[in-house]
């Protein structure tokens, strides 16, 4: 289980952090890409086009690189965890999603000592697969 890091990070690690994050809720949910594409392609636009699965086919190969490229915007593979997330088949699976959500209640060290100690946690996790 991955966790997002805060909203304005800047970087790879945060991308690459979402892009695993996003693979793994995929491979729990046992879907492929082009199923991820479909849903992805289906919540973004809301418009009917004439040729629907061409425009799926484009989406998907667009999706590849936003999976793969460090420079993909965090925002981007944010807005993707959410489709995800708030997708039926997600809500009806038995898959857990932790997301950070920004709060200005704690202080900036102690956010980071959390964060650091979260991330610990998670790779424990995924090393001893717990």
């Amino acid at each position: 289980m991955n966790l997002t890091l805060e909203q304005g990070q800047t970087g790879t690690v945060e991308t690459e952090e979402l892009q695993d994050q996003i693979r793994s809720l995929i491979s729990e949910l046992n879907w492929k890409i082009p199923k991820l594409a479909e849903v992805l392609y289906v919540a973004l636009n809301d418009d009917e086009t004439k040729d629907e699965k061409s425009e799926i086919e484009a989406f998907y190969e667009k999706l590849k690189g936003h999976l793969k490229r460090k420079s993909t915007r965090p925002e981007l593979l944010n807005n993707y965890l959410n489709i995800i997330t708030n997708h039926p088949e997600y809500i009806k699976s038995s898959v857990i999603s932790a997301r950070y959500v920004p709060s200005n209640s704690i202080s900036a060290t102690l956010r980071s000592g959390l964060k650091s100690i979260s991330k610990n946690i998670t790779q424990n996790i995924d090393e001893n697969d717990l």
